[in-house]
């Protein structure tokens, strides 16, 4: 392998790894965004059950 075949697959590399962290922070704030919407959704079930 060249050198610069080298430099290229490390850029790709350090490339997909920055796409997935941010994809699993997106995941992980998707589910936390979720949970909080369902708990504001159930107290206000259940005040509006008083």
């Amino acid at each position: 392998m060249e050198n610069g075949q080298v430099l290229d697959t490390q850029g790709i590399f350090i490339g997909r790894l920055f796409t997935l962290g941010g994809s699993a922070l997106f995941l992980i704030g998707s589910f936390i965004a979720a949970y909080y919407a369902y708990k504001d959704y159930v107290e206000a079930v259940e005040k509006s059950n008083k």
